[in-house]
């Protein structure tokens, strides 16, 4: 009996052994399917949390996405845009803007969305404005090139640099018009800026340019601000709405404001924080061509907007 019982013991005993060691074989594989999964979804999901990619920070050459992006109303910032609008006074015309803004080194965060520490970026862009009522002709064309520090941490964001603006006629606005005198405005300037976001849906901003040199009827000192309303959509293929104004004081003028407002929809990248938007442009005040700076317009039209 006594045997017989040992017999029953160890079968039980290497059945129990076989039983076990293919369950913990299942558990590991389990554990290693979990693994994947949270590290999967921690891939999407850190990326929309503020915070989650701001632990480790390192040097990046040129690196992915901006500490400082351009003012998304601001008719003088480096973009790829186009928009057709009537003028009351002028016409109809088409201001189409190439240029943008990146990045050369980073000391921070790793990412594009909202990524922390401090950047060196360089930006540059052409701004032209065709007459579509004589033939699509070049009445102006603005240069502008930069190159700024920025900062990010939290909510608040900076930056600091220069940039060049050159302004010049076009040809065949020369041709219609021969008593006109051209004017070579050109600055050198300073730029120190500052803006706050809350939370990623709102941002208000304000910067000051300081010229250390100035022609052509242009003066030394230059104002900006504005707000900005760009609610992260929900499913990013159906995009969201987007508001934004902005207020430029520019000494030349005697600090008479320039008013842009602009209402539409927008698409941005989860990944890279670029947007594409479409809507509806306002402008009231001195025109945003240097060229003509000391010309009023009031115009209504529409557009589209690339930002970096």
């Amino acid at each position: 009996m006594a045997a017989e019982r040992g017999e029953v013991n160890d079968t039980d005993r290497d059945q129990f052994a076989n039983e076990f060691g293919t369950l913990m074989a299942r558990t590991d594989h389990l554990f290693e399917i979990a693994d994947a999964e949270c590290s999967q979804i921690c891939e999407q999901v850190c990326p929309i949390i503020p915070g989650a990619e701001q632990q480790r920070r390192d040097w990046y050459l040129l690196p992915d996405g901006l500490l400082w992006r351009s003012y998304l109303a601001g008719p003088h910032e480096p973009r790829l845009s186009t928009v057709i609008f009537n003028d009351q006074k002028q016409g109809v015309f088409w201001d189409a803007t190439l240029g943008g803004r990146v990045g050369l080194l980073r000391y921070g965060s790793a990412g594009a969305l909202r990524p922390q520490g401090w950047q060196w970026d360089l930006e540059g862009a052409v701004m032209t404005r065709l007459d579509l009522l004589h033939a699509e002709d070049v009445e102006s064309v603005d240069y502008r090139f930069g190159t700024e520090i920025t900062a990010a941490e939290g909510p608040w964001a900076m930056k600091f640099g220069y940039f060049h603006i050159s302004s010049h006629v076009g040809d065949e606005y020369v041709i219609r018009n021969p008593a006109f005198e051209r004017i070579n405005y050109v600055t050198e300037s300073w730029v120190w800026g500052g803006s706050y976001s809350p939370n990623p849906s709102y941002r208000f901003y304000a910067e000051v340019a300081n010229a250390f040199r100035a022609s052509g009827g242009a003066r030394r000192y230059q104002f900006q601000t504005g707000a900005e309303y760009t609610p992260r959509a929900i499913d990013p293929r159906r995009g969201a709405p987007f508001a934004a104004v902005n207020l430029n004081f520019r000494q030349a003028v005697g600090h008479d404001v320039s008013t842009t407002i602009q209402l539409g929809w927008s698409f941005q990248s989860p990944q890279s924080g670029r947007r594409i938007r479409f809507g509806l442009q306002y402008g009231g005040g001195p025109t945003s061509q240097y060229e003509f700076f000391d010309r009023r317009e009031e115009l209504l039209g529409g557009g589209v907007w690339f930002d970096y």
